[in-house]
């Protein structure tokens, strides 16, 4: 699964979070959307869901490709565009 998120299209994210110091990077989806190098799907801006942690088990490309790197996303504000990654421990 692993070889799947590094190369897969949240492979951006992965390596950005990799590269990140501290405990937590407060973000909005504009500057993710930077990160990755393409537009968000609509579902992520309306849908809270999207944004779920899901284990490391399954789930959805995207979660995997946080999760894989060590964070998990909190304080997700639809209303603001904005969220943020959290180390997991």
């Amino acid at each position: 699964m692993e070889k799947a998120v590094k190369r897969g299209k949240y492979a951006p994210l992965y390596r950005h979070l990799q590269t990140l110091k501290g405990r937590e990077w407060r973000t909005s989806f504009a500057e993710l959307e930077t990160v990755l190098g393409f537009n968000l799907p609509d579902s992520a801006w309306i849908h809270r869901p999207w944004w779920a942690n899901q284990g490391q088990s399954g789930g959805h490309s995207h979660a995997q490709a946080w999760q894989m790197a060590g964070w998990k996303t909190a304080e997700v504000r639809l209303d603001d565009e904005t969220l943020v990654f959290l180390r997991d421990d």
